[in-house]
């Protein structure tokens, strides 16, 4: 049952509001002559500042009938954005959220806006999302969902002492994280005292269509350094469009927006009515004294919660817990590429069942019976008439379950070929449609989950798969993209494209309550659709679709910086050709998250499929520990093209300012793990390890040499008290290691 307390607050003398969660704090302004406004945002360990100046109005509504207060081309200083005046705010406790509302009208033009935060007790992050509606019919064109002012004056911080932190990401080559200077971005100085005016200089960042990560991540982080450092931290959580921008006002504030689509980029627009309103995607800010990996920590404990309680309320909870624990064996990656028959699999089955696997995924593949034509058939989700004997898809599933494993297969649930005998049978208006004709990408349609027939064709599916093949896990793809958007029953086709974003999360939520047991993988060509909307309804997610295991090595190795530890499916594809460092440097990436195995494991003699065996071992102890922990990277923010990468697990409190562990310590607990992948380059790297902890390397087991013979234990000394020194044992080739840290 739902528990809720709270109640109404009012302004106080100085006309100011302060929600405090006990990990962020928000100072508002709420006077009667101006839009609310935040005055500062500060988090675990930050002290606010004595002068925190105008602040920044918490909201932003851009209208074709109202526009900007000045010409530019910003998303801010919008006319209605500033014509709003306070009406209420309440805060709340609902079950293990701090809820905080404020509710904002404009008596001129009917609009009004409810701002409605939370945060997760414990969690130095805060949730933003709005909700806009009008007495009036009112057309908007954008509709933020959170504005704040950076906390530069809390740490004694300038514009010019600022650094911004962003990600590209692109097919095969996602998480490439870049630091860059402020100044260096588009937030330029136009010197307001010369220039008296709102600047129109911006930072801004978007994506298009719906793969909400194939071009940049949702996610980026301001570093503030001045007397003391504090880094702010935000993610969109929408599975379609999404844009950011900071830029200065007028009198030198610096200040970020972050939304969903909007017109300008995204062709998004929706009219305001009495019985039409607008909810924002929703967007979280973590804040936190330190440098960029306090704020990643508290984004992570913040995921973990939101995915939580969206399990929870799906009535899943435990199950999703059991799913965290899983070992998973995928047939494509580097093997049989989408052409799986009964003479490849069987083999396979047997050997993933001797490492102690627990899922058999079989990948692309399964339905067809067009000997490999299938790019543009798919839809029915039939199995294939061809590829399996006699006993067809049914008796290799048989035996999957006869190993002790459960069946997963590969699906793509929001895409029909034009070929498909799918395509016929469903109306158009199940399927994106602009110009009055189905959106057609590369020989395939994509369903409109807003469509009852597109629903109801896909519920067949998953029950038919479920029920009829018993069938546990599933790996969602999603590979068409449907461009900006669709016609059918909408005012934009923004909006139509919006709106089939939420519905699929909704028919993912019923998928979820309907069979809870049932595991299911997020992936989009790899990474392409990586977000928090899809990451909180799902189980883990698959972090690319690159195939070189030393370029998998640096997406792997910044993989946390955006997806949970227990989500992150990094493939694992050992060979038998493979040399011993080769084979320890690929399976190395999956052990500190989520072991994706792949490869020809039917072709291993003993040795190396021990080795695997040894992986899976580390790895089942990692998964022991994980949701204990976060993540952290000793090398500073990873680059992808360095030769060196290194990513780690610390528990919680060893990370978080002011963050206790809340009992008493046990001396003999682990630390923490450390991977380190060498590619080239240097022999050697320092690590900044505390002084508490050595090192104790887990992968290759040190216990069984013979498992991986020519994958001899690095060198390593203590530099100083906080600094190990690490040399590989061979030079010529890429190499890595996993470690444990452990209490000395």
């Amino acid at each position: 049952m739902k528990r809720f307390r709270g109640g109404g607050i009012s302004p106080g003398a100085d006309g100011r509001l302060v929600w405090d969660t006990g990990c962020v704090r928000l100072t508002f302004s709420a006077g009667p002559d101006s839009p609310v406004r935040l005055l500062e945002i500060t988090g675990r360990g930050m002290t606010p500042a004595v002068s925190a100046g105008n602040g920044t109005p918490i909201v932003e509504v851009l209208s074709s009938c109202g526009g900007r207060n000045m010409n530019h081309q910003r998303l801010t200083d919008t006319i209605l954005g500033s014509s709003l005046r306070f009406v209420s705010a309440e805060r709340g406790h609902r079950d293990a959220c701090e809820t905080f509302r404020i509710v904002q009208c404009d008596q001129e033009t009917g609009l009004r806006v409810e701002s409605l935060l939370r945060a997760f007790d414990g969690v130095g992050a805060v949730e933003w999302r709005v909700r806009v509606s009008s007495s009036r019919p009112l057309p908007v064109e954008s509709v933020s969902s959170v504005c704040l002012p950076l906390p530069l004056s809390s740490v004694g911080a300038t514009v010019d002492t600022t650094s911004l932190l962003y990600a590209d990401s692109t097919w095969a080559a996602e998480n490439q994280w870049h630091r860059i200077a402020l100044r260096e971005t588009g937030v330029v100085d136009i010197d307001t005292r010369t220039n008296p005016r709102i600047p129109g200089a911006r930072c801004s960042m978007g994506s298009h269509s719906s793969w909400s990560s194939g071009e940049h991540l949702p996610c980026g982080m301001v570093e503030m350094a001045g007397d003391g450092c504090a880094t702010l931290m935000w993610q969109i959580e929408n599975n379609g469009p999404w844009h950011w921008e900071i830029g200065q006002t007028q009198d030198g504030l610096v200040t970020l927006m972050a939304s969903g689509p909007n017109y300008d980029d995204h062709q998004w627009s929706r009219t305001l009515r009495d019985s039409v309103a607008v909810e924002t995607v929703p967007v979280t800010v973590a804040v936190s004294a330190g440098d960029w990996q306090s704020a990643v920590a508290e984004m992570t404990l913040h995921r973990r919660a939101l995915r939580d309680d969206t399990m929870t309320a799906c009535g899943r909870g435990p199950q999703a817990r059991h799913s965290d624990s899983l070992v998973i064996y995928n047939d494509y990656m580097n093997t049989l590429f989408g052409d799986p028959t009964a003479e490849k699999e069987i083999p396979l089955v047997d050997a993933a069942a001797q490492l102690g696997v627990d899922v058999f995924c079989i990948d692309a593949g399964w339905y067809d019976s067009a000997d490999g034509g299938w790019w543009d058939t798919v839809g029915e989700w039939l199995p294939s008439t061809n590829r399996f004997g006699a006993e067809g898809l049914a008796g290799i599933a048989d035996r999957i379950r006869s190993r002790g494993m459960s069946l997963g297969l590969w699906l793509e649930p929001e895409v029909v070929g034009v070929g498909s005998p799918v395509a016929e049978q469903l109306p158009d208006e199940a399927f994106f449609m602009r110009h009055g004709r189905r959106v057609s990408d590369y020989g395939r349609y994509h369903l409109d989950f807003r469509s009852p027939h597109a629903r109801r064709h896909m519920d067949k599916v998953m029950k038919r798969l479920i029920r009829g093949l018993g069938a546990r896990f599933f790996k969602f793809d999603y590979n068409t993209i449907p461009g900006a958007g669709t016609e059918v029953d909408s005012e934009s086709i923004g909006e139509g494209l919006q709106g089939h974003c939420l519905a699929y999360l909704d028919w993912l939520e019923d998928v979820r309550r309907a069979y809870p047991d049932v595991t299911i993988e997020n992936c989009g060509s790899g990474a392409m659709r990586a977000d928090y909307a899809m990451l909180s309804r799902m189980d883990l997610q698959s972090t690319s679709d690159q195939c070189n295991p030393a370029i998998y090595a640096a997406i792997a190795a910044a993989a946390g910086l955006s997806i949970l530890p227990e989500q992150q499916g990094n493939w694992g594809y050992a060979q038998q050709e493979m040399p011993d460092e080769t084979a320890v440097f690929t399976l190395a990436a999956g052990i500190p998250g989520r072991l994706y195995l792949s490869g020809f494991i039917d072709r291993m003699d003993d040795e190396r499929l021990g080795l695997v065996a040894d992986a899976v071992r580390a790895h089942r102890a990692v998964l022991v520990e994980q949701r204990s922990m976060v993540p952290f990277w000793p090398l500073g923010l990873p680059d992808f093209q360095a030769g060196w990468h290194a990513c780690g697990l610390q528990r919680s409190e060893r990370v978080i300012c002011g963050m206790s562990d809340g009992r008493r310590r046990n001396e003999n607990r682990v630390q923490g793990y450390l991977t380190l992948w060498r590619r080239e380059g240097s022999p050697s790297v320092d690590v900044a390890i505390p002084r508490d902890v050595w090192l104790k390397q887990v992968f290759p087991d040190p216990g069984r040499p013979r498992h991986a013979g020519n994958a001899r234990p690095w060198r390593m000394e203590r530099v100083d008290a906080d600094t190990i020194r690490l040399t590989v044992s061979d030079s010529t080739v890429p190499s890595a290691r996993v470690y444990a840290m452990c209490p000395r």
